[in-house]
């Protein structure tokens, strides 16, 4: 495949890092690279102080075995997927997949597999549910944002569009927290929308 090599990963987590997607708050993944040389991974390819200072900071490793077989569009255990690139190894996750077309590489990518899969991994404990304060933190993040288009939204017809997507967000945002199992009802701020 004509693509840059890709270093082995670990996906991660961090407890602050959530999205809304469909009205439901999914956790947002991050990797730790296995490229040497990088990030505290050794010369010799060892992550373990790469690991360790992930885990001073909250990160939670998940290993490849967080993702049983029947989870991965190939049917094959593990999150991880290396395939041969002209210029060494492409490591991608089980739910994507280059393919050569001519010259060009394409994607095919199953973005349904992998939400099951992150729901797989808070039903099955390996990440814990959000804190209400991360939930307040995104709600607070769309209403400052909110409120800047909101100055503009009299004059700009743009403007005016963006208030009202952004009202559908938070709605969104506030039925995703009410699926969280035993979440207290978000804190809103008092004033004037």
């Amino acid at each position: 495949l004509n693509e840059p090599a890709r270093p082995d990963f670990t996906l991660t987590h961090h407890p602050a890092r959530w999205y809304e997607q469909d009205g439901e708050l999914l956790p947002l993944l991050g990797r730790m690279s296995h490229q040497r040389g990088v990030n505290n991974v050794d010369h010799n390819g060892d992550t373990t102080r790469a690991e360790v200072n992930l885990q001073r900071q909250g990160w939670t490793l998940l290993d490849p075995s967080t993702c049983p077989a029947s989870m991965t569009p190939d049917g094959i255990e593990g999150y991880v997927r290396a395939f041969d690139g002209r210029r060494g190894p492409i490591h991608v996750t089980a739910w994507e997949r280059p393919r050569a077309l001519g010259a060009r590489v394409v994607w095919d990518r199953d973005p349904a597999g992998y939400t099951e899969w992150l729901r797989h991994l808070m039903r099955e404990g390996h990440i814990a549910p959000p804190d209400p304060v991360v939930v307040d933190s995104l709600r607070e993040q769309l209403e400052s944002k909110r409120a800047r288009k909101a100055l503009q939204a009299d004059v700009n017809i743009y403007a005016r569009q963006a208030v009202e997507k952004i009202d559908e967000d938070l709605a969104r945002l506030d039925a995703a927290w009410r699926k969280v199992e035993g979440a207290p009802e978000p804190a809103k701020k008092k004033g004037k929308r």
